[in-house]
């Protein structure tokens, strides 16, 4: 009799992802729970024929397993009712680690960069014929979703440091995109976050290998027994770009492996970050014996992912619409930079809504100081994270207010509604209206979308 699994709080990224892989990796039948509000993973789920609840302690009762989001905690009905039966609950970072296990791991860690990297990969490996199992932390057209589930030997799972949830995976390939403090409601500072790195760098086996970005600060901090490879723009870096050339929306280059050139590579999509996630991905993808040709060939067919500098449109008198989940001042400054260097005679219109009041407050000057690739500013009201139910003192006012004295337009207009409104009164057509958060930013996008 098939092993029936229940997810409660299906309609996560991570967690929708886990239930389409499931079936086919544990053999089972698959149910979950999620509120009745609507997200993009409704149509993922739809497609894959597995049914979302109402929530309801009844959803578990026939359950084997119970695996459940972070946001929910022992007090939710449906977690309470498993406890009761004694039915195994397992968070989505213990239950991913236990189908990593099961096959040839590949685990895509940093704190910028590891769905692009991630989806990267998947499509290089997809094309290379190694019909990987994929879970990554957006919708990635080029691979059909933010999950496949492929019949190969290798899985390639995004793999974030929250929490260090990433420990309870054992991966056999571990890339390090970078490392910078983040989390601040967990980490308490920098040497906290390389920590947790290094504990995981130390859990890759001998025969498996570690791929770290060269020009990291905290690059020697990362050892362990398994071999490394750097990627990177420096003359040391194993993997590296030469001769780059930004054009619109992407950039051309040469690529150098040990100092030998190798091939040159088209990139379509914008941003030196990019070029750092394509080495990254190059570095990876030929350690496990795809010929550097078929790697640069799928990298050059590679259009990004959703909210990763996604084009949303134009609206009626022609400004371009962009948007991107930067929420971390060195992803804003970076997506920025692309923005500049992909569309240098455009006003750039950054609409900014701050992810958590515990990141917003630790990190207040680095976030003022990262919108210098902006020609104006708008700062909408800080999206609260399900996890923050203490009082903040900080204000998106604030912010807007120390990005003002940077000498950098700015200003507070705090709801979706409003911004909307100020912008369908202000656009032009030179314009580029770059929303950039984790919340919901993205709508006033979607809504000035002719």
């Amino acid at each position: 009799m098939a092993l029936h699994i229940h997810f409660v709080g299906i309609k996560g990224t991570g967690m929708s992802a886990l239930a389409q892989i499931s079936a086919q990796i544990e053999d089972a039948t698959i149910s979950g729970s999620d509120v009745e509000e609507s997200f993009y993973t409704d149509s993922v789920l739809k497609r894959a024929q597995i049914p979302v609840l109402s929530f309801s302690p009844i959803n578990v009762e026939n359950a084997d397993l119970v695996v459940t989001s972070a946001a929910y905690t022992n007090q939710h009905p449906e977690i309470a009712r498993a406890l009761e039966l004694n039915i195994p609950i397992l968070t989505y970072p213990q239950y991913l680690g236990r189908l990593l296990s099961k096959k040839r791991g590949i685990s895509v860690s940093g704190t910028h960069g590891k769905t692009t990297t991630t989806a990267m990969m998947g499509l290089v490996m997809l094309q290379a014929g190694l019909d990987p199992t994929i879970v990554v932390g957006s919708d990635v057209p080029s691979i059909g979703g933010n999950a496949h589930s492929g019949k190969g030997e290798f899985f390639l799972a995004e793999s974030c440091e929250y929490r260090r949830h990433f420990l309870n995976y054992s991966p056999e390939h571990l890339i390090i995109t970078n490392i910078e403090f983040d989390h601040p409601d967990y980490f308490t500072d920098i040497e906290d976050v390389v920590s947790a790195f290094t504990e995981l760098a130390r859990k890759v086996p001998a025969h498996g290998h570690i791929y770290v970005w060269a020009e990291d600060p905290h690059r020697e901090a990362i050892i362990g027994i398994a071999p490394i490879t750097t990627f990177g723009l420096s003359e040391s870096a194993d993997i590296r770009a030469t001769e780059i050339v930004f054009k619109d929306e992407g950039s051309s280059m040469k690529i150098m492996l040990k100092g030998r050139y190798v091939g040159d590579l088209e990139l379509h999509v914008a941003g030196r970050h990019n070029i750092i996630n394509a080495l990254a991905t190059i570095a990876l993808c030929h350690e496990v014996g795809i010929p550097i040709g078929e790697i640069l060939n799928s990298l050059s067919q590679f259009n990004g992912t959703k909210r990763r500098f996604e084009h949303l449109g134009s609206n009626t008198n022609g400004a371009l619409i962009v948007d991107d989940y930067a929420h971390h001042p060195t992803e804003i400054r970076t997506t920025l930079e692309g923005a500049r260097l992909s569309y240098p005679e455009r006003r750039i219109r950054a609409i900014f809504q701050p992810h958590t009041f515990s990141r917003t407050e630790k990190l207040l000057q680095e976030f003022s100081q990262a919108f210098q690739g902006a020609d104006e500013v708008v700062v909408a009201d800080i999206f609260a994270s399900a996890r923050e139910q203490e009082h903040h003192t900080i204000s998106a006012l604030t912010l807007a207010e120390l990005i003002q004295q940077q000498g950098i337009q700015a200003r507070y207009i705090g709801t979706l509604d409003d911004i909307k409104e100020y912008l369908t009164q202000t656009l032009a057509p030179e314009d580029l209206v770059l929303t950039l958060g984790a919340g919901d930013i993205y709508k006033v996008g979607l809504n000035i979308v002719s």
